[in-house]
């Protein structure tokens, strides 16, 4: 075959994001800045009455004074509508028990801020006039938001047929943990929160749908992380055939995992657009984003750790308390089974472990359902893990690194089976940990520590330090079809066209999609066009989400460019009479290897081929949507065969002040483990943005529900999210070990921060507060709470 050009790592012509610049400049189109299709009326406009209760039985929805607003035309209560509501997600309990989510709450308000009512009007104006007007009684309930606390006997029921809010206890095992225990030479114990989060996308969901009665035509545009999910979520919700559904993604201001699926209230507004016959718009406010939308983490932790008198930590023993709000939200797998579990599977991070023993609890709450954020249980698992590695160093008065690198599985040690099942493809922990205390200066910062300690500064230095593992892509949803699929096209202009089904949040996709063709076909990037985020495109994604599109749909567009580049090679070997192997693809051309002279252009094949189809053979239909593929084009598909597992070293220095316990972060190195970086700014960009909420998490970040159920930080002026002049300058480093399983050797690298900014930073706060004999807190790590502990130490 003609020689192939594989995709280089970063380039010059891909120092920056190709789709930036339309975003920048007030010229892009997010759902709220869409119009009607032309000869549709404008949109009417859906608000949502919501419950004032965290827990209360509903009575009369009293709608005649909100109906009577000018410009409204329909108020609805979910018992109005309880027939054409769809089961969203059930599950069966831990008794046997079944329960089920609907879009809009009819019985039983089971959270504040539970959907009951939906009004729809002509303007924003009228519909938040009539939402306003709309009447329940409520029969206030006893409400309970901690997960212990929803277990015990006495706790408030939330589903009363059920008896209790247990939903599921799952044991997750690997190894002889009695075998560990009883070999180790210490025991250290650890209760450990993960905190309420709320993912704050700078877009909250927006959803605009348009029904044809006439053709029986659901035309969606949404900002989400799966247009292809989005199409089954409404098929299944509105009994319309997928292929009469068309869902195409607008620009989409963030989501981080909110957005994978429909949460509810978009399927009322779709199911009010089919009803009414007339474009429906739904748009989130930010108060609803934090009050209704999906909250991520949320997990209490009992850990026991076995160790032996050199550091090396044998076996873990662990109790997680998942708090799932209140019905499971939507979920990836559409299993019961949340993060919590994942959390448990994934207790091994980087380490090499003889047992794990978890049992992991997941318990309804009266609060907002908690879903997939930014990490999904891997964050959860390496704080557990980190916090257990300083605890060991402490007890055995080792210096952390030392007692990690005694513990770090080696290169020669994979692939790797953990416990607990999971595969580790390929790592180098060591070289990561390495490369991070060089960067950092390490035992010169442990110097200077010593020696402020000496002089009893009042101002604090403390060292943080983690070693963690980043898990991406693997098998989701049905076995048997394919994961991500796209189309390369030559053009009749001797362009290149990607089109790709996957739903771009802002990552960058356009941009590495581009690169990967070009680098096919060895041109520049502008040569190239990229298409996403409508399913009526030759392409298939089951959704943006874990770290996953650059690996899997990455090489679905490598495969798909490499097809495309062959047929067009084929076609030209037979114009130039030259056997296929001769022939460069280069610069727009194919020519002769040695004779750049005698050669045909990439247009001129794509012109030919689009006038005598027969010239190549033509593919069968792409399974997405049963079209065939015309022209000098291919469509292919990847499915991995596993997960990948990227890894990394971080370290933070910070000072804690000694007069008000606030954390500054002097410094913070990340050196990370990706597989194979495609491109450096779109890899860099991405540890940027993960850091910034792992140091928010750590610092300033929580959910947090008063003893009625009520968010106590329900606006952005409660709930902290980091300023700009809160972080510091991030110190980045990488190593590169590919990973085998696909064939851009790449590895997820949109979670690193997330996972191991909250360790690291605990990690630093505990050393700094060290002499004062601290030795645990909680996240955020908020100025007061660390003062008090400050002042209580100097009390004892």
């Amino acid at each position: 075959m003609a020689e192939r050009h594989a995709p280089k790592g970063f380039e010059p012509g891909f120092a920056r994001r190709r789709e930036d610049e339309r975003l920048i400049t007030g010229r892009g189109q997010y759902v709220d800045d869409l119009r009607s299709p032309a000869g549709r009326p404008e949109p009417l406009i859906m608000a949502v009455v919501r419950s004032p209760y965290a827990h209360a039985r509903i009575g009369a929805v009293q709608t005649g004074q909100a109906s009577a607003v000018p410009g409204v035309v329909a108020v609805h209560s979910g018992r109005e509508l309880a027939g054409a509501l769809p089961v969203l997600a059930s599950a069966h309990t831990a008794s046997g028990a079944r329960i089920e989510w609907r879009p809009l709450a009819i019985d039983t308000a089971l959270y504040a801020g539970h959907p009951v009512a939906a009004a729809l009007a002509e303007t924003g104006y009228a519909a938040a006039d009539a939402r306003a007007l709309v009447e329940v009684e409520y029969e206030p309930l006893a409400a309970v938001t901690d997960a212990e606390q929803a277990l015990a006997p006495s706790a408030p029921v939330l589903y009363e047929r059920v008896g209790s809010n247990e939903l599921y206890r799952i044991p997750v095992n690997g190894g002889d943990i009695e075998a560990a225990f009883a070999r180790a030479d210490g025991v250290v114990k650890l209760r450990l929160v993960n905190q309420r989060l709320a993912a704050s996308p700078m877009e909250p969901r927006a959803c605009m749908f348009d029904f044809d009665p006439e053709t029986g035509q659901l035309t969606a545009w949404v900002s989400s992380q799966g247009v292809f999910r989005v199409r089954l979520d409404l098929a299944e919700a509105l009994h319309i055939p997928s292929a009469s559904i068309q869902v195409i993604n607008a620009d989409t201001g963030g989501a981080f995992g909110t957005k994978i699926g429909l949460l509810g209230e978009e399927i009322v507004a779709a199911l009010l657009a089919v009803r009414y016959g007339r474009p429906v718009k739904w748009i989130e406010d930010r108060s609803e984003n934090i009050q209704a939308n999906v909250h991520g983490r949320a997990q209490i932790n009992d850990i026991e750790a076995a160790y032996t008198a050199d550091g090396r930590v044998l076996g873990l023993r662990v109790r997680i308390f998942g708090d799932l709000g209140a019905f499971p939200g939507h979920e990836i797998l559409r299993t019961p089974e949340m993060f919590q579990a994942r959390s448990a599977r994934w207790l091994n991070g980087p380490y090499r472990f003889e047992a794990i023993s978890a049992e992991v609890f997941g318990a309804l709450t009266n609060a907002v359902p908690v879903g997939a954020y930014r990490g999904a249980g891997r964050p959860e698992a390496t704080y557990m893990l980190e916090r257990v590695m300083d605890a060991v160093a402490r007890e055995l008065k080792l210096d952390p690194v030392d007692v990690r690198r005694r513990n770090l599985l080696t290169p020669d040690m994979f692939p790797y089976t953990t416990p607990t099942g999971s595969v580790y493809d390929s790592g180098n922990y060591q070289a990561a940990l390495d490369k991070a205390l060089e960067l950092v200066d390490y035992s010169s910062w442990r110097s200077r520590q010593r020696e402020r300690r000496a002089r009893g500064e009042r101002n604090l230095l403390g060292i943080g330090v983690a070693t963690f593992t980043e898990t991406s892509g693997g098998r989701f949803g049905p076995a048997d079809g394919p994961q991500e699929a796209a189309t390369v096209r030559i053009m009749p202009d001797g362009t290149i066209l990607v089109q790709s089904g996957v739903a771009s949040n802002g990552q960058g996709h356009f941009t590495s999609f581009a690169q990967i063709a070009a680098s096919v076909f060895a041109i520049p990037g502008d040569r190239v066009t990229v298409h996403m985020g409508d399913s009526a495109l030759p392409g298939f994604s089951i959704g943006t989400f874990g770290s996953r599109v650059t690996q899997i749909a990455g090489s679905a567009v490598l495969l798909a460019a490499e097809a495309a580049r062959e047929k067009a090679v084929k076609l030209a070997a037979d114009r130039l009479e030259a056997a296929p192997d001769d022939l460069v693809v280069a610069d727009g051309r194919i020519t002769v290897r040695g004779v750049p002279s005698r050669g045909v252009e990439l247009g001129e094949l794509a012109r030919a081929v689009e006038a005598q189809p027969q010239l190549i053979e033509r593919e069968a239909p792409n399974p997405a949507n049963g079209a065939p593929i015309e022209g000098l084009a291919a469509w292919r598909s990847f499915t991995p065969p596993d997960t990948t597992v990227g890894s990394g070293a971080h370290i933070a220095i910070v000072e804690v002040d000694g007069e008000t316990g606030e954390t500054r972060i002097l410094r913070y190195v990340a050196v990370d483990d990706f597989g194979r970086v495609l491109n450096h700014h779109l890899a860099e960009a991405q540890v940027h943005g993960s850091l910034a909420q792992g140091i928010g998490q750590a610092l300033y970040e929580e959910i947090a529900y008063g003893p009625d159920g009520q968010i106590v930080s329900g606006s952005l002026l409660d709930y902290a999210l980091p300023k700009a002049s809160q972080l510091p300058r991030y110190e980045l480093g990488n190593v590169e070990t590919p990973a085998p399983g696909n064939p851009l050797g790449a590895k997820g690298v949109g979670e690193a921060g997330t996972i191991a900014a909250p360790p690291t930073i605990v990690n630093a706060v505990l050393d700094a507060l060290a002499p004062l004999g601290v030795t645990s807190i909680d996240m955020p790590l908020r100025p007061e709470k660390v003062w008090a502990l400050m002042r209580k130490a100097e009390v004892r």
